[in-house]
């Protein structure tokens, strides 16, 4: 095998440079300006051996780096793990990281240098691809390979936290939403982690507009609603036609997202698309609290009444009626929303990678799209809806 590659939570490249030059401190290493490519050149009296690591963060190439670990996600997803708890784990860990460093050399990897790929990925908390069939901890215990096999019975999961909030700035504002949500939590015996970070404050936040969001909540109606049809098994004619006729009615054709317009242009999705969009209605419920047609986001044990929901929808005849009628709720209430679903979502996920129950009968699902949706509306670090990430 001539190649593998480490992945991490860590993005700082001057940290990699610094553990390289350390463990290669008496080879001659050249590195790129950049700090993107380093190759450490070992001299013997007859030889010559050259490694080459090529690195790729989150933030020096953040659309490929996106699409490749989307790519990884997807073929771990896929993988019949015989171990379920390491296999969440693991699916955890790939969305928490911000780099990869591809390690190349001319000769099948040594002993030695094994070893040396193993240092590096311990310094960085990291992990390693070992050519396309095994996934290694640090220690160099299997995590998963291909055919699902494990040697470990679980795994710690850490992220780089100083990423994901490291344009945030910590106010007032922020820090008494923080606390008020403690307090819910608290008074709901919920586990609270006084370690999560304040969202952004009433002065910095950017919430969408309500044209945007008005868009979105059709939008997410439509496809939630084929989504339904195809997963009942609703006649494809009747389905086609029916969603056809929402879509002129609305003129919606341009509201969808890039998946979701794939999802609308099919007309034989398979059922894991189905279900996953069906989920869609509880966006769509917070699109509505946001647009002032729902009161309240009910406490989230339970799927939003669906039927209730898409009656707003039919209410208005258009779009032009549906957005007229809207009144805008408060940032100040979409970021008290957006605070407390991030905090009911760092419960779910520690509930289930340490597979404990969920505890208030909160419901996953329901907080994991609601939070979805809220970061879209408080525009969490930019992200356009297929790319919106519910980072805990």
């Amino acid at each position: 095998m001539k190649n593998c590659a480490i992945y991490s939570s860590n993005f700082d490249l001057a940290q990699v440079m610094e553990t390289i030059e350390k463990l290669y401190n008496k080879e001659t290493i050249w590195i790129s300006e950049n700090k993107t490519q380093v190759r450490v050149i070992s001299k013997k009296w007859f030889s010559k051996t050259e490694n080459t690591f090529n690195i790729m963060t989150s933030k020096t190439h953040p659309e490929e780096f996106s699409t490749m670990i989307n790519g990884m996600s997807n073929f771990f997803r896929q993988i019949p793990a015989k171990n379920e708890t390491v296999h969440q784990k693991l699916l955890l860990k790939i969305a928490t990281l911000n780099m990869v460093i591809g390690i190349e050399t001319e000769k099948d990897i040594s002993d030695k240098l094994y070893a040396e790929i193993l240092d590096v990925a311990r310094q960085l908390d990291g992990i390693v691809f070992m050519g396309t069939r095994e996934l290694l901890d640090y220690n160099g215990k299997l995590i998963l390979d291909i055919d699902g096999n494990s040697e470990v019975d679980d795994f710690i999961v850490t992220a780089h936290t100083s990423f994901l909030h490291s344009d945030l700035k910590i106010t007032e504002s922020g820090m008494r939403r923080k606390e008020r949500s403690e307090k819910i939590l608290s008074e709901s015996n919920i586990p609270v982690n006084k370690s999560l970070p304040v969202i952004c404050g009433d002065e910095d936040a950017v919430i969408r507009d309500v044209d945007e969001i008005a868009r979105r909540a059709i939008a997410l109606c439509i496809v939630a609603l084929k989504g339904e049809c195809h997963g009942t098994n609703h006649d494809l004619e009747d389905t086609r036609a029916l969603i056809t006729r929402i879509i002129n009615q609305y003129n919606a054709s341009d509201f969808f997202s890039p998946k979701e317009r794939l999802f609308i242009e099919n007309d034989y999705p398979d059922m894991e698309d189905a279900v996953y969009f069906s989920w869609c209605y509880e966006g769509y419920l917070v699109m509505l609290w946001a647009l002032g047609y729902v009161d309240e986001l009910e406490y989230p044990s339970s799927i939003c009444n669906v039927p209730a929901a898409v009656a707003i929808l039919k209410e208005h005849e258009t779009y032009a009626d549906f957005i007229a009628h809207a009144q805008m709720r408060k940032k100040d209430e979409i970021l008290d929303a957006a605070d407390l679903i991030y905090r009911y979502d760092w419960v779910c996920v520690d509930s289930r990678i340490n597979n404990r129950p969920v505890p208030g009968e909160l419901d996953g699902g329901v907080v994991y799209e609601r939070h979805r949706a809220l970061n879209w509306l408080i525009t969490y670090m930019e992200q356009e809806w297929d790319q919106v990430t519910t980072d805990t």
